[in-house]
């Protein structure tokens, strides 16, 4: 009874649901162009700092490096380092320090360089379901710490690990920029 209720409305009344109808359609469309849009990211930087834990010294390194890297004395000392600003990066100062565990250098490398095209359809199935162990590796794997000597490395997914990557406060102008080189 219902149902005959509603035809009997729409048969009355066609030009409303038609024109219903088309606006639906013109939104969803609207939506679904809007979704894929390309979004213009900023470019990757091609380097980052690197300080030697061993003597202190800054360099740079590519953006494909892995720390730790090996240092002035030969030893897996070279991590990554993040600079901060309250003014201009010609003030910057080191506000953490980055490396990777063994476990999470790996997952990490694998990521960034996937096996190629010789891999049989089956192994590429097996690659693509372990993507999320290797994902997970990584961020349990990443480590930080503040710069000062003899600081405690922490996870970063962990709370004193985010707590150590936030930018530090600029004395009322809000929070620090960040430096790269």
């Amino acid at each position: 009874m219902a149902m005959s209720g509603i035809r009997e409305k729409m048969n009355e009344n066609q030009k409303p649901f038609i024109i219903g109808g088309i606006v639906m359609v013109c939104l969803a469309l609207g939506l679904l162009i809007w979704e894929l849009k390309p979004v213009s990211a900023p470019s990757a930087p091609s380097s980052y700092y690197f300080y030697d834990m061993s003597n202190g010294s800054i360099t740079t390194e590519p953006a494909t490096a892995i720390s730790p890297l090996k240092g002035a004395d030969g030893k897996d000392t070279l991590v990554q380092a993040f600079f901060f600003t309250c003014s201009s990066c010609g003030e910057k100062k080191i506000g953490y320090l980055l490396k990777y565990t063994r476990r999470a250098r790996a997952a990490k490398a694998l990521l960034a360089q996937p096996p190629g095209g010789a891999m049989t359809a089956q192994q590429s199935m097996q690659f693509n379901s372990s993507l999320s162990k290797y994902q997970v590796a990584v961020a349990m794997g990443t480590l930080v710490r503040l710069p000062a000597k003899g600081a405690r490395w922490y996870p970063i997914a962990g709370p004193a690990g985010s707590q150590i990557t936030s930018p530090p406060r600029c004395s009322g102008s809000g929070l620090a920029k960040a430096c790269l080189p």
